[in-house]
């Protein structure tokens, strides 16, 4: 074919050689340009569908710390926080909180004050004048003996409510304690003024 050129028009061969190149550089300069462009527009679309996708925002709960901690004061947490999560917002117990008798795994109920011991303070004198719940038996946090003091509720009705709480968790509402086999709207009315859930 070089021989035909040089004999029609006399192109020099370097030129011609050149020209070829030229045009196969072109061609997979374009083919790149398309591959590029093709998987831009694959990665737009997955970034969309991700942003669609996105999970919904965890709810927020609100609880009130209280007494041997660093930093009392209300808390925001993702709700299921458990309350070493709400201890390290706080900065943690003070040199004079007591440890031992706090469940730190328990998770935290929206609304809720929690109130760390000082050393040598007994559970149930907390509340001190925190309110009027200083009275109060809480049916979340309360052992077989203070629930078996209430009205209408004995030893075995005590450790009923105490199996229902290891088994449905701990109330969200009084009216709950109506769930625990042999506690009726009687038995609740005549509790109604002397518990708490929190």
């Amino acid at each position: 074919m070089l021989d035909w050129i040089r004999e029609k028009g006399g192109i020099n061969e370097k030129v011609i050689i050149g020209l070829l190149v030229l045009l196969l550089i072109s061609g997979g300069i374009w083919r790149g340009a398309q591959q590029n462009l093709n998987s831009s527009s694959l990665t737009q679309v997955g970034a969309g569908d991700i942003t669609e996708h996105a999970e919904p925002e965890p709810e927020l709960i609100t609880v009130h710390l209280v007494g041997a901690v660093m930093n009392p004061g209300v808390y925001h947490l993702q709700e299921g926080a458990r309350v070493y999560e709400l201890l390290e917002l706080a900065g943690g117990f003070n040199d004079d909180a007591e440890q031992e008798t706090l469940n730190q795994a328990r998770p935290l109920i929206d609304g809720e004050q929690i109130y760390i011991l000082k050393a040598g303070e007994l559970p149930g004198q907390e509340m001190g004048s925190f309110g009027s719940n200083s009275k109060k038996v809480n049916i979340n946090k309360a052992g077989a003996a203070e629930l078996a003091t209430l009205p209408g509720i004995g030893e075995v009705r005590a450790n009923q409510i105490i199996a229902h709480r290891e088994k449905h968790g701990y109330f969200t509402q009084i009216r709950e304690l109506m769930d625990v086999s042999g506690i009726g709207e009687k038995t609740f009315e005549n509790l109604e003024e002397l518990i708490t859930i929190y």
